[in-house]
């Protein structure tokens, strides 16, 4: 799987970086950070799936945003 930082998603998505990293702290877009305050890693299947609004295809599987 592909990862992205907040900002290489923004860049994609055309958003403004902290749309990305607001929508990451408030679980509306899946990522995972290695320690508490690190940076984010979004997968590119989770960004793609916040894009068309839809839920990731693991939100439903017992994932807990990080």
């Amino acid at each position: 799987m592909n990862y992205a930082t907040p900002k290489e998603a923004a860049l994609i998505t055309r958003r403004h970086p902290e749309t990305v990293t607001q929508a990451l702290r408030l679980g509306e877009l899946c990522g995972t950070q290695r320690k508490k305050n690190g940076r984010w890693l979004i997968g590119m299947d989770c960004l793609d799936a916040w894009v068309r609004g839809t839920a990731c295809a693991h939100k439903g599987a017992g994932w807990v945003a990080a």
